[in-house]
């Protein structure tokens, strides 16, 4: 084994960071170690340029790397490189947590931290030895068996893996504009989103001064070129980082950089003052929502009032913000959306993404999803936070998806790229430009996925209610005669259901009754949780309910259609009515009205229908 080529499959779309692209260290660093170990090793990055072959033939072996976005990518690649007898080992997060997956199309897995494992992988199918003692290693036996060897443990010194050579890097020197260099790895925090931890570990493990420097100077950054440290949190430990950047000072290492921080950067004045000496051009801040509920529910350990002083103390300091928001969460809804838009721009950040929240494997917030049947697909082509790929709270699919898009076109608007070049920032009014660009292109796909979305959603739910969809009357414009149930709903509740349901449409007849049904009726319960320490009544409810009507109706026609708030309670109704999303919104939003705006707990709809 002599050739080992590497390849970071590409993006699936374009978006804000497209325009300069962000290669990922691993592979680079893994080609590095293996050519001073005497292999010939040479690394692809799709976003940066295609590889010039088709068909390596004179590969001894293929490395592909994948985040779960491009892991479409990289399955394609590595079904193309197995059929031609080559084998293929995946690398990246998305392998690491799902490798039973990616051994359907490649020989190896090598989770985690690859530079222990990958080694003693080439090195045991140079010699041909067995592979089963190589911790870290997921690989099929001969007759197509998965096996999945015990974790490697972290690495303890991030000094011992090389220096990245970049010159490995096809068309690196011609095409690259931003040189990634990491100073550390792993993040205490728990932000319930985030692959980092499960990937990396919480303990923060941290390169020397004089070794990031040496990394510094080995990359001779050039001008126009850009420093980009990609640590999770560059300021994780304030005394390292203001000692690393006095010493940059010092010893008058000149570069634009920028990194990754949290905003508690604004707490220390003497670390921003650093920053901006040492040549910091901007700092990307992970604010995630102004909503209150969804920093607590994503555990980010910050609150608004944070985010402002950030952001003001950054500026103070003529340094750039990216701010990333994350939205979709359990407690944002529209207005949430709509709100952060305007934040964004009334505090002028710079530039920003509005990310919907995605569920990576790995993270506790893909378990929950999963688990609870909220997951929309796994087509991961679409995991790349500009796709809404779950069912959301309190909103639908289609509005998280939409609303985010158009917050993001409203904060890249034309009175904001006018701003920038009327204040002759050049740069930030390019940036705005393809950020409005991008957030065109994905309008225009929009409609396409949306209808695949609608799609799926509606025949899961269809499935779930073909009994009861049968016995509907069917003819267009029929009376649909609905009896809701009161029996449970306290004033407020029931003034709500009766307003929402006559919203819906005109022709439905509503009769306010206590458990009951009747011949060519819809029988609508809602099972509404007043407190908390009310579940079981609620459950024991709905259990008498289903005794009460057992031997008249069979439980065939009787269905509990479950909901993950009272708008999705609402929601369901409207699909089972087949009343358009739009007029289900509507309808919500003045039952809401009605009430004063007071949210209750709703978390089961009986549904059953007379003859």
């Amino acid at each position: 084994m002599k050739n080992i080529y590497f390849i970071e499959a590409k993006s699936p779309g374009s978006h804000i960071f497209s325009r300069t692209a962000l290669p990922r260290l691993g592979s680079i660093l893994l080609a590095t170690i293996l050519k001073q170990r005497g292999y010939e090793t040479k690394v692809y990055i799709e976003d940066i340029a295609p590889p010039p072959w088709k068909a390596p033939e004179d590969a001894d072996m293929i490395c592909i790397s994948s985040i779960s976005s491009t892991a479409t990518r990289s399955f394609q690649l590595a079904e193309r490189f197995s059929k031609q007898g080559i084998p293929v080992a995946l690398g990246g997060a998305h392998s690491t947590f799902l490798p039973e997956e990616s051994l359907q199309y490649a020989d190896y897995v090598v989770r985690g931290e690859g530079e222990e494992t990958l080694v003693e992988l080439v090195d045991s199918l140079s010699d041909r030895k067995p592979l089963n003692t190589i911790n870290g290693l997921s690989f099929k036996t001969e007759d197509g068996t998965a096996v999945h060897n015990p974790d490697r443990a972290l690495l303890k010194d991030l000094n011992e893996a090389p220096i990245p050579d970049f010159s490995i890097v096809h068309k690196w020197a011609e095409k690259a504009k931003v040189v990634p260099i990491a100073t550390s790895r792993g993040c205490p925090f728990a932000c319930k989103f985030c692959s980092v931890i499960p990937m990396f570990g919480r303990q923060y493990r941290f390169k020397s001064i004089d070794r990031i420097l040496e990394e510094i100077r080995a990359a001779n950054p050039k001008k126009g070129h850009h420093v980009f440290f990609i640590d999770d949190n560059f300021a994780a430990n304030k005394k390292r980082t203001k000692a690393l950047l006095r010493t940059m000072i010092d010893e008058n290492i000149k570069i634009e950089w920028s990194a990754q921080v949290r905003t508690d950067i604004a707490k220390d004045p003497e670390l921003l003052e650093l920053m901006q000496k040492s040549g910091c051009f901007s700092v990307y801040i992970g604010f995630e929502s102004i909503n209150p509920q969804t920093l607590s529910l994503y555990n980010k350990g910050q609150g608004v009032e944070d985010i402002e002083n950030a952001i003001r103390a950054v500026k103070k300091h003529s340094i750039n913000i990216h701010g990333m928001f994350v939205l979709g969460s359990d407690t944002d809804d529209i207005p949430t959306i709509r709100n952060t838009a305007k934040f964004a721009r009334k505090l002028h950040i710079d530039s920003i993404q509005f990310m919907m929240l995605t569920p990576l494997p790995g993270t506790p917030v893909f378990e929950e999803m999963k688990n609870s049947g909220r997951l929309i697909h796994t087509d991961w082509s679409k995991y790349d936070a500009h796709h809404a790929v779950f069912e959301p709270a309190l909103m639908t699919a289609y509005e998280l998806h939409v609303e985010t898009l158009k917050a993001m076109a409203k904060f890249y608007s034309w009175s904001a790229i006018l701003r920038n070049l009327w204040q002759f920032d050049l740069f930030y009014a390019v940036v705005g430009l393809y950020g409005k660009k991008s957030v065109r292109s994905a309008l225009s796909d929009t409609k396409k996925y949306l209808e695949q979305v609608r799609e799926t959603l509606t025949s899961e739910f269809d499935r779930k209610t073909e009994m009861l969809k049968q016995l509907l009357p069917q003819k267009k414009g029929a009376t649909k005669n609905i009896i809701l149930n009161t029996a449970t709903l306290e004033s407020d509740e029931s003034t709500f259901f009766s307003t929402f349901l006559s919203n819906l449409d005109r022709k439905i007849v509503i009769k306010k009754e206590q458990f009951s049904v009747s011949k060519n009726s819809l029988s609508i319960t809602p099972l509404v949780e007043h407190i908390k320490d009310q579940h079981e009544k609620g459950k024991q409810q709905l259990s008498d309910f289903y005794d009460k009507y057992r031997d008249r109706l069979g439980t065939s026609k009787v269905i509990d259609i479950e909901a993950i708030s009272l708008f999705k309670a609402c929601y369901n109704i409207g699909m089972l009515l087949d009343v358009n999303s739009k007029k289900v919104r509507k309808a919500y939003e003045r039952a809401l009205k009605s009430i004063g705006g007071n949210v209750f707990e709703c978390n089961h709809v009986l549904v059953l229908v007379g003859q």
